[in-house]
């Protein structure tokens, strides 16, 4: 039998606004031998030109201006980190690497730090194969199904939940590794290094990143990118459907985003759909049994396996960054 001993790391940011380096706290599990054996989070102070609080994200976290007012700034943090992800050569597991390894990676650059070669993990992506049955692969859904203890926004919480989920994708694979994990799918682990970014899906969908963003196509609304593709997306490559009315932002703003992370917005649902975006107030009252259109037909068609899954406002914007 498969002895699951492998030694990772699982980390979590929260933002104080949209830009990568506005990170006001992270979680970080630690796993030695297939079991979480520390977990520690720590308020960020931001650089001082991406320190500003957006209403949204105090909702979403409760982490207020005022709370990282004496707290230590990212390259104070790292030293901590970097002990257990270079003395013992570990992964990273993070639940959407699109948003916590780019978060890494921008403050990395703007601290001017030399770091090793970074390998991560996204679950996320692992969850929408394992469990193409769920419509929905956020983290406090899979918490909530798998019964994992989930104080969701707690960065050590949500650290710790996906340093179990991960644990858990190795223990129905009967795998000794997380690289074993994404190998059975096709996929490499990602890697972060001094030069760039690599994610997970690169190593299987896609050649490179030139011919990537050559095939790039327009939205229904004909919105073309206003930037450089974020071509490490989770989004990227994605036929997406929004649905439900957006608190952050107009929707123009949202499809915009999309856009630029190389998603293609549908009018409708349909078998060619890979995700529906969901607003936070719609979000609910599906949990709750009330169901948009597009949320019925989306139910239809993942069911007969088409695999379409739901993300909710706040998880488009971690992506969306």
């Amino acid at each position: 039998m498969t002895l699951h001993n492998e030694n990772f790391i699982a980390i979590d940011y929260e933002t104080a606004n949209s830009s990568y380096l506005s990170a006001c706290a992270l979680g970080v599990s630690v796993v030695i031998e297939g079991k979480v054996t520390e977990t520690f989070a720590t308020y960020i102070k931001p650089p001082k030109e991406f320190a500003e609080f957006d209403q949204f994200n105090m909702v979403i976290h409760g982490i207020k201006p005022a709370d990282v007012k004496g707290a230590p700034t990212f390259d104070d943090i790292w030293k901590r980190v970097e002990s257990f992800t270079s003395k013992y050569e570990l992964p990273i597991a993070c639940h959407y690497s699109g948003f916590d390894i780019r978060v890494t990676q921008a403050l990395l650059k703007h601290y001017e730090k030399e770091f090793s070669d970074i390998k991560f993990y996204d679950t996320y992506t692992i969850a929408r194969k394992l469990w193409p049955h769920l419509i929905n692969h956020k983290l406090d859904t899979l918490a909530e199904t798998f019964g994992i203890d989930l104080n969701h926004h707690d960065a050590s919480s949500d650290a710790e939940a996906c340093a179990e989920i991960a644990l858990k994708q190795m223990r129905e694979l009967n795998k000794s590794s997380l690289s074993d994990v994404a190998e059975n799918y096709g996929y490499k682990l990602g890697l972060l290094t001094m030069s760039g970014l690599k994610t997970m899906s690169d190593s299987k969908n896609y050649g490179s990143q030139h011919s990537r963003s050559s095939n790039i196509k327009s939205s229904s609304k004909d919105v073309l990118p206003n930037m450089n593709v974020n071509v490490g997306s989770d989004l990227y490559g994605k036929n997406i459907v929004f649905t439900g009315a957006l608190t952050s932002m107009e929707r123009s703003e949202a499809i915009q985003r999309a856009v630029n992370n190389g998603a293609v917005v549908q009018s409708g649902v349909s078998k060619k759909t890979d995700l529906i975006i969901v607003g936070v107030s719609d979000f609910i009252d599906f949990k709750n049994g009330k169901k948009t259109q597009k949320l019925k037909d989306a139910e239809t068609l993942s069911q007969a396996g088409s695999g379409i899954s739901l993300i909710d406002e706040e998880d488009f914007l971690r992506v969306t960054i």
